[in-house]
């Protein structure tokens, strides 16, 4: 039971293609209008769009479809759990009822609204984690810093913003390795996760999530006596032992995410919307 093969959140994966060659800050702005685009599309054919765009990203940047997707294996119960909500809850006045059963009501309205909400979240997951796949920890965090400094002069501290986010996304892959250790542990003691009713596997994942929160907080407090050892006061004075510069490259990019965008955007406001 390898938990942490299906955390791709916050894993980098080195290469020298040209995704992965873009400047940072690049990556991020992309990233960050595609996230836009998404909470705009309320169409399938917009969707699609999405969907060609990131296959040629993913293609392009030489990562491993199997693995891109393997991040979405822990997601899946969420999925189909918001699927099956907005099913049986969402429903417009125009709506077909499709099946009826005791006080559930499935219409067409609430199908098309569980499509596209499941499909939103899906390709947010995977710009987010194409982002880190392709873009190293300093990286993102020097893009970051860089993106958000402008907003230093109105007094916010983007530099402990930025290092703040930095760490939780890292901390998703250190708790996903303590939390593969911990239950290979209670396995080893004849813990059976696999057997038993709901309510008999909910009671055994408590000897699995104590001492995970326990260790959470132990590695948060060991990293903050580390950086106060280390007279760590914030983001004033701090230099760069490397300067991002944009090139050709990443003005290309812009350019193509800028006219994806406008087309993807014609459709949104040329196709009915679907719900």
């Amino acid at each position: 039971m390898e938990l942490t093969k299906n955390i791709t959140l916050g894993v980098y994966l080195p290469g020298e293609t040209v995704i992965h060659r873009l400047d940072p800050r690049t990556k991020i702005v992309i990233a960050s209008l595609l996230i836009f685009l998404l909470l705009m599309i309320k169409s399938y054919p917009a969707y699609g769009m999405i969907l060609l765009f990131l296959t040629a990203v993913i293609f392009i940047s030489g990562i491993p479809i199997r693995y891109a997707l393997c991040g979405l294996k822990p997601m899946l119960p969420v999925l189909i759990l918001m699927w099956f909500f907005q099913l049986f809850l969402y429903s417009s006045p125009d709506a077909h009822v499709i099946f009826s059963w005791w006080i559930f009501t499935a219409t067409d309205a609430g199908m098309h609204m569980g499509n596209l909400i499941s499909l939103r979240v899906f390709f947010l997951f995977g710009a987010t984690t194409i982002l880190t796949l392709t873009t190293s920890m300093v990286g993102l965090t020097d893009g970051m810093e860089s993106l958000l400094n402008p907003l230093r002069k109105i007094g916010l501290p983007t530099q402990e913003l930025v290092m703040t986010m930095v760490i939780a996304l890292r901390f998703v892959l250190i708790l996903a390795e303590e939390l593969d250790k911990i239950v290979k542990a209670q396995m080893a003691r004849g813990v059976a996760f696999d057997r038993g009713n709901f309510i008999q596997k909910t009671k055994k994942l408590f000897p699995v999530f104590l001492p995970l929160f326990i260790n959470a907080f132990k590695r948060a407090e060991e990293l903050i006596v580390a950086m106060e050892s280390r007279s760590y006061t914030g983001g004033k004075g701090r230099t760069k032992m490397k300067t991002l510069h944009m090139g050709r490259v990443d003005l290309i990019a812009g350019l193509i995410m800028l006219i994806f965008s406008a087309i993807v955007i014609l459709i949104i406001f040329t196709i009915q919307p679907q719900i």
